[in-house]
């Protein structure tokens, strides 16, 4: 079976996951998360091709198990203290053919401070197109070597290809996972 991820949002009320477009923008739980953008706020605006919405309109999941960004990055940088520990395994056929969901794959050569997302780095989510990944690829751990390096955020799903989920999810019938450093 192949699956998705998506850590848990801190704090996280009910059980469903809702886009933060749709959560009221004054509300404590939207300023929590809005900050992940910041000094990314321009990323906020972009248009996702295929889905025709902005970034913040959807869900994310990620095509690995944040368990093996954890693992690999604490041993860049032992210092990891982990803000949220758990993380939602879902199956992929419980968001196909439900939800309106894309691929996102990131173009490497795009330069840093680069948020657009362009048609040719989106394809639609199918059973079949979908491939979960079962090791970090190597620039994402060549960004957080550079982020040691030369300082900077260090963010967990860099060059990790995105899945976008249209809508608001329902989490009861997925697998609560804890991570461990």
């Amino acid at each position: 079976m192949k699956y998705l991820y998506h850590l848990k949002p801190e704090p996280f009320e009910g059980s469903f996951l809702i886009p933060l477009n749709l959560m009221n923008k004054s509300s404590s739980v939207y300023l929590n998360h809005a900050k992940k953008y910041e000094g990314r706020e321009e990323l906020m605006l972009e248009i996702i091709p295929k889905l025709n919405c902005k970034w913040n309109d959807v869900i994310q999941l990620s095509a690995i198990n944040p368990q093996f960004i954890a693992r690999k990055l604490k041993e860049i940088n032992p210092e990891l203290k982990l803000i949220r520990a758990e993380y939602f395994k879902i199956p992929v056929e419980k968001i196909v053919p439900k939800y309106e969901a894309v691929i996102y794959k990131k173009n490497p050569s795009q330069v840093k401070g680069d948020f657009s997302i362009h048609e040719n780095d989106i394809e639609f989510l199918t059973t079949s197109s979908y491939k979960e990944l079962i090791e970090v690829p190597t620039q994402t751990i060549n960004y957080w070597l550079d982020v040691k390096k030369d300082g900077g955020k260090f963010l967990w799903f860099p060059f990790i290809p995105h899945i976008f989920v249209k809508g608001i999810i329902e989490t009861s019938d997925f697998e609560l996972c804890t991570l461990t450093l």
